[in-house]
């Protein structure tokens, strides 16, 4: 006669998400496994079986997802701009940086017409803060789940929040993915082909990412901190770049959420026989580029010592350029020189940086 002894359990889960069964010491003796070999195997079993999901409302969607658009006196375009996106889109909201009365009544008239909330600064603070504000307003709501920045002039397509979506679906390492990015179509370039396209891969890992057509995790918001205030304009998107990665996530960026985007005002040169362009940036421009770029070294030049180094001949062949072609460049060489020095006056550190969390 076959005896069946049947013993009660109960499971228990691991930090990692790994279910076991547990017994007391008198079965485990019984059946000769020790409490070490049992919750081994046990986690070995669910490892193979347990396929990781994520959670619907965690993908990027039309319904999770809110663009946080910041205008100071847009052009005609705009408006395009904003149609291709709230079709995407169920909440956008425009931080309107100042613009002069007549961009005003323009932004007023759009948000009007496509039923946009829309914040009026009464000064202009800069993009960090415009972003900032947006943030906090997107954020009053639980549903949004990740914060989509972008600037007046970037035109999205039409399945940008699809693909954004696709990229993030298709990342085996979704638990440290802090930021997803666009890819990139500037003035007088063609689309770079990247080798992950060529191998149709539908992302791939980056150090940091332009701010507009960067969609940006609400928990990493509240974990890592807004962006810089005291930065005007220029390394915004840098800084809380690596601040991301200082804090052990990573970034990816979406290789085929093509993003039309422009860099200041582009002009195309050609010299000794090669083409290239300039962004024709203002000497004020210039002065907040140098300005910031001395900070961000300063901040995290033992933990991206490569990025630095690279970004430094990035800047090397900009300042030449702008020698060789742009107008006005003596002022924009001072411009350039105060920054530097004010780069390395200014605090390490601000309120905004996560200065907290480090040593």
């Amino acid at each position: 006669m076959l005896r069946l002894t049947v013993w009660v359990t109960r499971t228990e889960h691991t930090s990692s998400g790994h279910a076991f069964v547990v017994q007391s010491e008198s079965q485990r003796s019984k059946l000769g496994i020790s409490g070490q070999s049992l919750v081994s195997r046990a986690a070995q079993v669910t490892a193979v079986h347990r396929v990781p999901q994520t959670a619907s409302w965690d993908i990027p969607s039309r319904s999770n997802v809110c663009a946080v658009v910041v205008t100071h006196n847009p052009t005609p375009e705009f408006e395009n701009n904003i149609c291709a996106l709230i079709t995407q889109l169920e909440q956008v909201i425009i931080v309107d940086n100042e613009s002069s009365q007549t961009s005003r009544h323009f932004v007023e008239n759009i948000a009007a017409t496509y039923k946009i909330e829309t914040i009026w600064s009464q000064q202009n603070l800069g993009i960090a803060s415009a972003l900032n504000a947006g943030i906090d307003r997107a954020m009053v709501t639980d549903e949004c789940r990740w914060i989509l920045m972008l600037d007046q002039d970037s035109q999205v397509p039409p399945d940008f929040v699809e693909t954004i979506a696709n990229a993030y679906e298709a990342c085996p390492f979704k638990d440290k993915v802090a930021l997803i990015g666009a890819n990139y179509k500037l003035a007088f370039r063609p689309l770079h082909k990247l080798r992950a396209q060529r191998d149709n891969q539908t992302f791939r890992d980056v150090v940091t990412l332009m701010t507009s057509g960067t969609v940006v995790k609400r928990s990493v918001l509240m974990d890592c901190g807004r962006l810089d205030e005291s930065f005007f304009m220029d390394y915004v998107d840098h800084d809380f770049c690596l601040r991301v990665r200082r804090h052990g996530l990573r970034i990816i960026q979406a290789n085929n959420a093509i993003l039309q985007h422009q860099l200041g005002t582009p002009t195309l040169h050609r010299l000794f026989g090669k083409y290239f362009t300039t962004p024709n940036y203002s000497p004020n421009r210039r002065y907040h580029n140098a300005r910031n770029r001395i900070i961000v070294y300063r901040r995290y030049f033992y933990h991206e010592t490569s990025w630095i180094v690279c970004d430094c001949f990035r800047w090397f062949r900009e300042a030449l350029k702008m020698i060789l072609v742009e107008h006005d460049r003596n002022r924009k060489l001072r411009s350039i020189a105060r920054g530097v020095l004010d780069g390395f006056k200014a605090a390490k550190w601000s309120r905004y940086s996560g200065a907290s969390t480090h040593n």
